[in-house]
């Protein structure tokens, strides 16, 4: 047990890094991205992510490195060093404390917007940072030689299995990329840590980007620790460590905003060549598997079910990821039922994919999802206009009943969409909502009569 311990009290502190893919100027300069950590935080709604990154070049060299995000980032800024550090004392002492317990009992770039869209230019520290939103990627490809000729990079041709990851990244609905510009020297060195503060609807990690980088050869550790609600949970994680909301400051004032309640952080280590990654971390609440999928069907479950497809490699075709159950996506379920054989097929007696998504396909996505605990409890009347998290947990409810009808998920804003859907959820509990209120029809208004419906769940 004694040596245990020492493991982690040696492995954790050495947290400083993070993940990126990286197009490196000259050629035949050798970089070597050997650790890689991250702090990533979501709370359902949006991802806060703390990235830094362990340099080391033949000689002076100037850096790349490519990010991608699944929303236009809302904000950007410096991190410190100090939250890698206090996560892992927080940690060391909390794994001491359980053997304890055991033991005893900005320069501009104008581009055509059909192509590319710049949404954000600064510098940050070391960082030269830029966000572009990629609409087309032949037009981005071109754009990226440019850029690096801008940023005084030499010319040269983007490699293929480059354009294939990016072209990845677009199927999946992936469109903006962070180009943060660095400069390394000989010597090992970090890089100030970069914060991300983007909107999401599942907790993502890019490694894929890495994978098909100009540093795909190199070998990687990477650690990632994974912050998330009280009562949640990932099927992936090594371990949890509960965090107070005091401790969660001394990580970082930004998380703390983004929950302000105590949270719990889990531990994930991935470690290979670069050149073996060929996924990116994408994981979704296990909530949102709740309808049987066949030909047809349309929403933000069936994009969802399309991201996870494309991600593991199941999708042959250039075809985006659309919210639309067609031939493609029926193809691609096929082919991940029968490479999960024993988890789906098995179970049902079935020899070959049907791809239709049900039963023990959903349960097979439930249980590698976010385990999500939702709480039900609604303490305000609410009508058009309004926004916040219980907006969105009420159309999440409106989806899994099956009445809200459009493509569009949730999203926190209660607008018109939500408003018939409140109607329909209204009215199919009629005998409960309405009736005791003299009512035959919904008003879309969710006032105490809805509520206390709601709260039941």
């Amino acid at each position: 047990m004694k040596k245990l311990i020492i493991v982690f009290i040696l492995f954790l502190p050495i947290l400083v890094l993070a993940d990126g893919g990286m197009i490196v100027w000259p050629e035949k300069i050798n970089i070597d991205q050997s650790a890689q950590n991250a702090i990533v935080a979501w709370n359902n709604n949006q991802e806060i992510l703390i990235l830094s990154v362990d340099l080391e070049g033949s000689k002076n060299t100037t850096t790349l490195r490519v990010i991608p995000l699944p929303s236009n980032p809302s904000e950007i800024k410096q991190g410190s060093f100090e939250s890698f550090e206090n996560l892992a004392d927080i940690i060391n002492e909390k794994i001491d404390q359980r053997n304890v317990d055991y033991v005893s009992g900005k320069v501009s770039l104008e581009a055509p917007t059909q192509g590319i869209e710049i949404t954000f230019q600064e510098q940050i520290g070391s960082h030269d940072v830029t966000v572009v939103k990629v609409n087309d990627l032949d037009y981005f490809l071109e754009w990226v030689k440019d850029f690096s000729e801008n940023k005084g990079f030499s010319q040269r041709e983007i490699s293929e299995t480059f354009r294939q990851g990016v072209s990845n990244y677009l199927k999946k609905d992936i469109k903006y990329f962070v180009f943060d510009v660095i400069k390394t020297g000989e010597e090992k060195e970090s890089v100030e840590p970069l914060i991300y503060k983007f909107n999401s609807d599942f907790i993502y990690y890019p490694m894929l980007i890495s994978g098909v980088s100009e540093i795909k050869n190199s070998f990687t550790e990477i650690n990632l620790f994974l912050i998330i609600e009280q009562g949640n949970s990932l099927p992936a994680a090594e371990y949890y460590v509960d965090l107070t909301k005091q401790e969660l400051e001394q990580v970082s004032s930004d998380i703390l905003e983004l929950f302000g309640n105590d949270v719990k952080v889990g531990k994930r280590t991935i470690r290979g060549s670069l050149y073996d990654i060929d996924y990116d971390l994408m994981w979704f609440p296990s909530y949102i598997w709740t309808n049987d999928l066949s030909l047809s069907n349309t929403g933000s479950q069936v994009k969802a079910l399309q991201q996870v497809l494309i991600n593991q490699g199941f999708w042959e075709s250039d075809v985006e990821a659309t919210g639309y159950f067609g031939p493609v996506t029926q193809k691609a379920l096929k082919e991940l039922q029968e490479d999960k054989y024993w988890d789906i097929l098995y179970p049902a007696g079935l020899e070959k994919g049907t791809g239709y998504f049900g039963n023990n396909t959903k349960d097979y996505f439930k249980n590698n999802s976010l385990e999500v605990k939702q709480a039900v409890s609604f303490a305000r009347n609410l009508s058009l206009g309004m926004q916040g998290n219980d907006v969105k947990l009420l159309q999440e409810i409106l989806i899994q009943e099956r009445v809200w009808n459009s493509e569009v998920g949730a999203t926190g804003y209660f607008g018109p969409i939500t408003k018939a859907g409140v109607i329909n959820y209204q009215e199919k509990y009629a005998s409960e909502i309405l009736t005791p209120l003299g009512l035959t029809k919904g008003t879309g208004f969710v006032g105490p009569s809805t509520i206390s419906h709601l709260n039941k769940l």
